[in-house]
């Protein structure tokens, strides 16, 4: 009876052409594979027959006086026809291009231009594919083409994130401090370990002149806020106290924390007296980081302010008031041995911090 209701509604016609046309796809997906494979196989051959001989000529060429000169042999300008071995040579000039620098530099810019790469890294510059785009903005930054400077600095606006990274690592490694100018249009987020690749970036180079920081501290994007702010407190960038002041009044939590810490770098007579006007709307973290700064910028003046937070309810916040004593007033100890008595939690920071300064 079931064996009958299923053939009233599928014929076994209709099951042999089914499994004729499963079968037809299973070759072609086995076909394909074997294409893949196979075709992957022939480039690691070509690779490795072509490679040594490849870097030979490129050592050879590197030593010659007259560079342009330099004729390219036959064997290996047939293989160079194929993009996937012009994109092999490209690899290995960054590669050599990481590790010299001077003339043996010089020479490796020159032969990429004569080998047509540049040509190549421009197209894929100019690429509507986002990871071609990015390749080529960093084969031109590593082969120094500082003439496409312009062309890649539009990119660091790019709503795509790899694009954008690697258009403004380009600029930075281009023109240095002055390449920081993509801040002043940029809308999307520079996340924090972007901001450490620029920072370390910025730290191989001679330090200059940031006029746009005023300018990036009241940006309306809070990454470029972030980020001025911790190039204000690295570079000690006095004369922008006043408009560091401004980002204390921030909804964000995280640009206020490193507010503080900018401010506390480059604190000025009035700074400690902003802090502690700040300091009841503050969140516990940064409150503690607000008495961090009365441990270097604090003075005799700031004594009953810290005394009172001996009060608060976070013993983090106690430890680091103590602690800001200790550093204002050497001979505190007694004193806040006499405040605290009957208090153990007290007691027990006091002892921690005379720890701390060997008392």
């Amino acid at each position: 009876m079931n064996s009958d209701a299923f053939f009233r509604f599928i014929s076994p016609s209709h099951l042999y052409f089914g499994a004729t046309i499963f079968g037809i796809i299973t070759v072609i997906i086995v076909l394909m594979i074997y294409l893949f494979l196979y075709v992957k196989k022939s480039r690691f051959r070509i690779k490795a027959l072509v490679g040594a001989q490849l870097n030979e000529w490129i050592s050879d060429a590197l030593t010659e006086d007259e560079l342009p000169r330099i004729a390219i042999p036959n064997d290996i300008s047939h293989y160079l026809k194929k993009p996937f071995m012009r994109q092999f040579l490209m690899d290995n000039l960054i590669n050599i291009r990481k590790n010299v620098t001077g003339d043996v530099a010089t020479s490796l810019v020159v032969l990429y231009k004569m080998l047509g790469l540049k040509d190549d890294s421009v197209r894929k510059l100019k690429s509507l594919v986002w990871h071609k785009r990015a390749r080529g903005i960093y084969e031109l930054y590593m082969m120094q083409q500082k003439e496409e400077l312009q062309d890649i600095l539009e990119y660091t606006n790019s709503n795509n994130e790899f694009v954008r990274m690697e258009a403004q690592t380009a600029i930075i490694g281009f023109s240095g401090f002055n390449g920081l100018v993509f801040l002043d249009q940029l809308t999307y987020p520079l996340y924090e370990w972007q901001q450490i690749k620029l920072l370390e970036q910025l730290n191989a180079v001679n330090t200059g002149d940031m006029p746009h920081l005023p300018l990036w501290l009241s940006s309306a994007n809070s990454y470029v806020v972030h980020f001025a702010l911790k190039l204000t407190e690295i570079y000690q960038q006095f004369q922008v106290h006043d408009d560091v002041v401004p980002c204390l009044e921030s909804k964000n939590d995280k640009i206020r924390n490193q507010a503080i810490k900018t401010l506390g770098s480059i604190a000025s007579e009035n700074t400690i007296e902003i802090f502690k006007q700040h300091y009841d709307k503050e969140t516990v973290l940064n409150k503690k980081a607000i008495l961090e700064q009365f441990v270097v910028n604090g003075t005799g003046a700031e004594l009953e302010f810290l005394y009172d937070k001996l009060d608060e309810e976070d013993d983090g916040l106690k430890l680091e008031a103590i602690r800001a004593i200790a550093s204002i007033d050497n001979n505190a100890f007694s004193e806040l041995e006499h405040t605290s008595a009957g208090d153990d939690i007290l007691i027990s920071i006091i002892k921690q911090v005379k720890y701390e300064n060997a008392v």
